[in-house]
């Protein structure tokens, strides 16, 4: 069921990846896992801040963001937890944050914890090889990447202000 509609998926968001970097992963993300809304990303968010607000722009209407700030290894596990305990439904990874970033190793650290509880997705192919559920974006060609092992433990208005959660501990 999930593949179909990954599939159906991949024909309508093609078109849409001028609309954002960030506008067809979520789509993609939305039809795949429907009624989610609690978006979360891991990230340098002085670094990020672009992307950030890109990653909020494309999030549908009644959705929110929580962003957890995390500035150096050390805190990409209490970051996990965060995560959780938040009640974070559906985890970004930025294709340029300079710790958290598509095909790091602390990336598939990150959506390792998250135990297939809550799926993850990027903007470029390396966001697979993270443990990320689908990836789409310029760095895809268009192409709605999907991770062979969707499926198999992943479960299934206005954008209120972005919370920013500091990790420096």
């Amino acid at each position: 069921m999930c593949r179909a509609s990954v599939l159906l998926a991949t024909t309508a968001l093609a078109a849409n990846l001028a609309a954002g970097e960030f506008t067809p992963v979520v789509k993609a993300m939305e039809q795949v896992f429907p009624g989610n809304t609690r978006y979360g990303v891991v990230c340098d968010y002085s670094y990020c801040q672009k992307q950030v607000a890109d990653l909020r722009q494309a999030l549908p209407a009644g959705a929110t963001l929580t962003v957890f700030d995390v500035h150096h290894p050390m805190h990409l596990i209490p970051a996990a937890e965060a995560v959780l305990r938040r009640g974070v439904q559906l985890l970004a990874i930025l294709p340029n944050d300079p710790l958290v970033q598509d095909g790091s190793a602390h990336a598939t650290e990150l959506v390792g914890r998250m135990n297939g509880s809550v799926p993850a997705f990027g903007t470029t192919p390396a966001a697979l090889k993270n443990g990320c559920a689908l990836a789409l974006g310029p760095a895809t060609r268009g192409e709605l990447l999907v991770n062979p092992n969707l499926g198999n433990g992943h479960q299934q208005g206005s954008i209120g202000p972005v919370e920013i959660i500091r990790m420096n501990l």
